[in-house]
């Protein structure tokens, strides 16, 4: 009977370990580029013509001013959302039942 001594292999697979490394070292800069890292900003220069548009931003608008003003209650409207029948009309009244 012959005794066979072999000397035991080694167990752990560097490129493996190697492996699973770089993918979670990938996975981890995806992650941080995606949530945490902060965003670079676009500067936009305006062109000379856009410049002169400060004043309009200060202006100051009341609703209420609006809404009295003899001139806007005086608008009429032409156009009923009822006179618009027949192939004109866009959708259906139950758009879930079937033609």
């Amino acid at each position: 009977m012959a005794i066979i001594i072999e000397e035991e292999k080694n167990k752990t697979n560097i490129m493996g370990i190697a492996g699973w490394a770089a993918f979670i070292a990938i996975i981890i800069f995806a992650v941080y580029f995606v949530f945490f890292a902060p965003a670079e900003s676009v500067i936009v220069v305006p062109p000379a013509n856009l410049t002169s548009i400060t004043p309009i931003s200060e202006i100051t608008l009341y609703p209420q001013d609006v809404a009295n003003n003899k001139l806007f209650q005086s608008l009429q409207q032409y156009v009923s959302s009822s006179s618009v029948q027949g192939s004109a009309a866009v959708g259906r009244a139950n758009p879930l039942i079937q033609p």
